[in-house]
């Protein structure tokens, strides 16, 4: 019982402390970047213009007490989309204003007084472990690692934060692995610290988390359970 109780401590505040001053090669400083849209990204594309019976088609309004639903519209391989009426506009590596002014410049070479405004339908990262999983909103610019975390409810001491991954797509769609030790204060300000729409934040298993043990009653199911098992053969003389 004494041995099992050291298992159980084996994983210590420099496993799980944030904010640590340990030193990290692949971190360096890096200012955020507004994020850029990719191959295989979804935007939503809304218009207003002087002809209100063509906005309506194209945003998808059903009645006169609905809301603009907007025109959903796919990033192909080759960086554009099809825009239904007014043809294709290349829009991965923009940034989302920038798509918008590339989208309107285009509506109003047939329209003139076009006005658009689009949104990114694909506007979620992604957390990834052994015991937990999970889909979140990217709700505002500049969404930090920690601030993810906390909204997420994620991490448990079975995740290892020293080895954390994140996958995150570059424009052409193509999937990056990142790796970063997330106790790191060196985290601050640099390349992981801001998530970004597709992000996957995966964490491997901590190699210290030997038993299942979260609380007194784990312990003794985990402690009991070849116990009475031993019990069980000593009597029958198994």
């Amino acid at each position: 019982m004494l041995f099992l109780v050291g298992l159980t401590s084996c994983i210590s505040s420099e496993d799980t402390g944030y904010l640590q001053k340990i030193k990290s090669k692949n971190m360096s400083m890096k200012p955020y970047e507004d994020y850029r849209l990719s191959v295989a990204d979804v935007i939503v594309c809304y218009i207003t213009c002087s002809d209100r019976s063509f906005a309506s088609d194209f945003n998808g309004v059903i009645s006169n007490n609905s809301s603009n639903l907007g025109k959903s519209l796919t990033i192909y391989e080759d960086g554009a989309i099809t825009i239904p009426f007014f043809g294709s506009v290349k829009i991965a590596g923009l940034t989302l204003q920038q798509a918008e002014q590339a989208i309107q410049k285009k509506m109003q070479e047939s329209i003139l007084d076009a006005q658009v405004k689009i949104d990114l339908a694909t506007n979620f990262f992604y957390i990834l472990s052994k015991e937990q999983k999970g889909t979140y909103k990217v709700y505002k610019d500049k969404l930090t690692i920690f601030q993810a975390l906390a909204i997420s409810g994620q991490t448990t001491e079975k995740m290892d934060i020293s080895q954390v991954s994140i996958i995150r797509k570059d424009i052409q769609g193509n999937s990056v692995v990142k790796k970063f030790d997330l106790r790191s204060q060196d985290i601050i300000e640099s390349e992981y610290y801001y998530i970004k729409p597709n992000d996957i934040i995966y964490f491997p298993t901590n190699k210290n988390a030997f038993f299942n043990i979260t609380s007194l009653n784990s312990f003794f199911t985990t402690i009991m359970t070849p116990l009475t098992f031993l019990l069980f053969a000593a009597t029958y003389k198994f």
